[in-house]
């Protein structure tokens, strides 16, 4: 099977990545085709349920479509292609259609393809709906092509929104987005029922998103004022989590007791751990990283991921000392002057 999905243009790289991390999580092989500019064409055997979790995990994807046929972006082919594809697996007794057009098409094309590519397909014999469709077809461009697809599913652009951090019961600024914790946790590439770990768990933005793909939540913060408000957070969500107030530098879990870990680190550096341990003047700042890193591989299952974002390029000299191999690095800019590190671990042993 050939799918499209159809990217966020809010990030050059994290996109693509998050769906790798998904099909990692699920299991599923693929190859992927050549590049096209905010389209992800991959070949794979998904599953009717596989590709429901898809379309409720990903976040930076905005559709996720079944390529039907592809043909040059031009509208004598578009019509062609349409005229003469088999349908019978994609169209049923009794059921409607619509067709929208998606992704950037050419100047060339005129207005109005969405209705002409419709009456191509009706006088096909099948009937059109436009406000509530059986199946909706897509005409997805490319610079190169035009795809021909089914639309599997299409990304409610609310489903974020309601989970904006200023809605939830307990508000601290500087808190991620959901839809960027949500591709946070996607990195991971972890499963449902799997536990994470988020040490640095503050108001409990990355839990939420994690709890709502079934796992197995823990979540660690120094302050007791943010434990306190995560509670209240995943509580609002119907979302059960163990929360802890504690020391990244000494936590309170076996070894090799934790599959995944994703963490945002705080921006400044005594908050990594209680403030006893933060003052010690014998202690440099890259001392507390070390020994915040030592104790998640320590915590790690034996090949576990850490997905970590951080303000400073200076920490990736870190990982390597810390027994961690680098798998991806990615980096989001907030705005003008802050710029965030994501970079994507394995435990090495």
């Amino acid at each position: 099977m050939l799918l499209a999905f159809e990217l966020s243009g809010e990030h050059e790289t994290l996109p693509k990545a998050e769906i790798a991390g998904c099909l990692r999580a699920l299991k599923i092989p693929y190859t992927e085709e050549p590049d096209s500019a905010g389209i992800l064409v991959i070949d794979a055997d998904i599953p009717t349920a596989a590709c429901n979790i898809l379309s409720t995990r990903l976040g930076m994807t905005h559709g996720m479509h079944e390529i039907i046929g592809v043909c040059k972006p031009e509208e004598r082919e578009i019509l062609k292609l349409i005229r003469t594809t088999d349908m019978t697996g994609f169209m049923g007794p009794g059921q409607t259609f619509a067709v929208r057009v998606r992704g950037k098409k050419p100047i060339s094309l005129e207005r109005g393809l969405e209705g002409r590519a419709g009456g191509a397909l009706k006088r096909r014999g099948y009937e059109v709906n436009l406000t509530n469709p059986s199946k909706t077809f897509t005409l997805l461009f490319t610079k190169q092509t035009c795809l021909f697809c089914l639309l599997l599913h299409s990304r409610d652009k609310k489903l974020f929104e309601v989970r904006r951090p200023h809605l939830r019961p307990f508000f601290s600024p500087g808190v991620i987005m959901p839809k960027f914790a949500r591709a946070l946790v996607n990195l991971s590439g972890v499963k449902a029922k799997d536990v994470l770990l988020d040490p640095f768990c503050g108001t409990g933005g990355i839990l939420i998103e994690a709890g709502m793909m079934d796992v197995s939540l823990i979540g660690i913060d120094v302050q007791k004022k943010m434990v306190r408000g995560a509670t209240w957070n995943l509580e609002f969500y119907h979302l059960n989590s163990d929360l802890i107030v504690g020391d990244a530098s000494k936590i309170a879990l076996r070894d090799n007791s934790v599959d995944t870990v994703v963490t945002d680190l705080p921006y400044g550096r005594s908050s990594l751990v209680s403030s006893s341990f933060a003052d010690s003047s014998a202690l440099f700042p890259e001392r507390l990283y070390l020994n915040a890193l030592d104790e998640l591989h320590r915590v790690l299952k034996s090949r576990g991921r850490m997905v970590i974002v951080f303000s400073s390029q200076s920490l990736q000299t870190l990982f390597h000392r810390c027994n961690f191999r680098v798998l991806e690095k990615h980096k989001y800019r907030v705005h003008k002057s802050l710029d965030r590190y994501i970079t994507v671990l394995e435990k090495e042993r």
